[in-house]
């Protein structure tokens, strides 16, 4: 475990700081009830104030927590919830350290607790016989397949069709015991995962959207209702709302209601079901999901996550911003005195395209848009148009395709961008581990749908 020792010292920490806040008589009691802390809580041994120094001890035992597990498996307040059922459970004689051993373990079982958070999956759909492939801890899954294996892990639930009143849930007599039914669609969502209750559901979540994106770039071909550049992209779980409630009056009096639009999908044929179970499809997705820290890898989990953030928004300066933070994920530094825009400008071009003139004109080009972005963020300009979006979410899907696929996703971060730093200066750029230069400007026109 990490920083065992120090999470100890900060766990005895916050014993001490937890019984010296124990309420020791009445007088004290009706201080408090009378609003002297922060608030309080009771227990197996009595009344607890949240004093300050009790807050304190908290905070810095989450902190470290955080820090030592990951912030996407710990969640600062249970940490403090964890903390305080130990300390009411154990007996006020039991030493300190004793105590803070077994509060430390007691959030390390937390954090580390395995998870399956199963959602309706809103985005996908199987032809040809498929029923199921997996993108590292995510998978995508026929009802019917799940539904086989829950039911032989728990005999008295049953997962079954969606319900018209779209209730989650019902529960149903079978022979005088209770049944419950899950209504979910017929393709779910199936993620695997580390953490503590109260974090699962938002990491289960940005775990999807970097699947989404990582699929996305898997695909040649663009079947079903596949969502091109300007399509907004439906959420990966939420119920797709195609029909507008209200109406619309115009000027002489012209109404307009109802209508709508079909919500894409991605179609998962025997075709690519392969290639999610190609070797080297299979190492990408680990090399994303479960990635070495600093490393390429890590950073276009960012990447492909903050993609999938930015097709679900209809505002077109929204979707630029989240566009330019996945573009910022992959080509920003760690060095603060760097000026980002011409960092960015120069690196992307280089990935783009080994021609020379036409990495001056990309490089005018992210420029411009980044001074769109700008204008965004610290002016609140919000008169974006369409094709602008469109333009810098066409850049970031070739960026992103031709890093997925050319570069090793093990090398470090910084590694990868100091490559391209010299090659923007004219050396050719061959990414680490590939022969032969990628052609950008190519890939550009081979990879984007819509």
């Amino acid at each position: 475990m990490k920083n065992k020792s120090q999470l100890i010292q900060l766990a005895e920490a916050y014993v001490d700081a937890f019984r010296a806040a124990l309420v020791k008589n009445d007088d004290d009691y009706r201080q408090v009830l009378r609003g002297r802390s922060n608030g309080y809580t009771t227990g197996t041994h009595g009344t607890l104030e949240f004093t300050d120094e009790l807050a304190a001890a908290g905070r810095k035992l989450a902190n470290l927590a955080t820090s030592s597990f990951g912030a996407s498996r710990v969640h600062n307040k249970s940490v403090e919830e964890a903390a305080r059922s130990v300390l009411f459970a154990s007996s006020s004689e039991e030493p300190a350290k004793s105590v803070a051993v077994e509060l430390v373990e007691t959030i390390s079982r937390a954090a580390t607790k395995s998870h399956r958070v199963i959602r309706p999956n809103q985005l996908f759909r199987f032809t040809d016989g498929v029923t199921e492939v997996r993108i590292g801890p995510v998978r995508v899954v026929a009802r019917a397949t799940l539904s086989a294996e829950i039911e032989r892990a728990h005999r008295r639930v049953r997962i079954v069709a969606s319900a018209n009143e779209g209730n989650a849930m019902t529960m149903v007599d079978t022979d005088g015991e209770m049944d419950a039914e899950i209504h979910l669609p017929g393709v779910c969502w199936d993620v695997t995962l580390q953490g503590m209750p109260k974090k699962i559901e938002t990491e289960a979540l940005w775990l999807v959207d970097v699947a989404v994106s990582f699929a996305r770039l898997q695909y040649k071909d663009f079947p079903g209702l596949f969502p091109g550049l300007p399509d907004i992209e439906p959420h990966p779980i939420r119920p797709y709302q195609w029909t507008r409630a209200g109406l619309i009056i115009s000027a002489g009096e012209e109404l307009r209601f109802g209508g709508g639009t079909a919500a894409t999908w991605y179609e998962i044929g025997r075709t690519m079901a392969d290639k999610f179970d190609d070797p080297d499809v299979c190492l990408a997705a680990t090399l994303v999901f479960d990635p070495s820290i600093g490393s390429v890898g890590e950073r276009m989990q960012q990447v492909l996550g903050w993609m999938s953030r930015a097709r679900q928004v209809a505002e077109p300066a929204e979707r630029i911003l989240l566009f330019f933070t996945a573009i910022e994920a992959l080509l920003s530094g760690t060095d603060r005195d760097v000026p980002i825009t011409e960092t960015i400008a120069r690196s992307a071009s280089v990935i783009w395209t080994a021609d020379p003139l036409s990495r001056l004109a990309f490089y005018k080009a992210i420029k411009k848009f980044y001074g769109t972005r700008s204008k965004i963020i610290h002016n609140g300009y919000r008169s974006v148009a369409e094709i602008e979006a469109n333009s810098v979410h066409h850049i970031v899907w070739n960026l992103a395709h031709l890093v997925l696929h050319k570069v090793d996703l093990k090398q470090p971060h910084a590694a990868f961008l100091n490559e391209l730093k010299e090659a923007s200066f004219g050396r050719k750029w061959n990414p680490a581990g590939v022969a032969d230069e990628p052609e950008g400007g190519d890939a550009a026109e081979t990879t984007t749908a819509g």
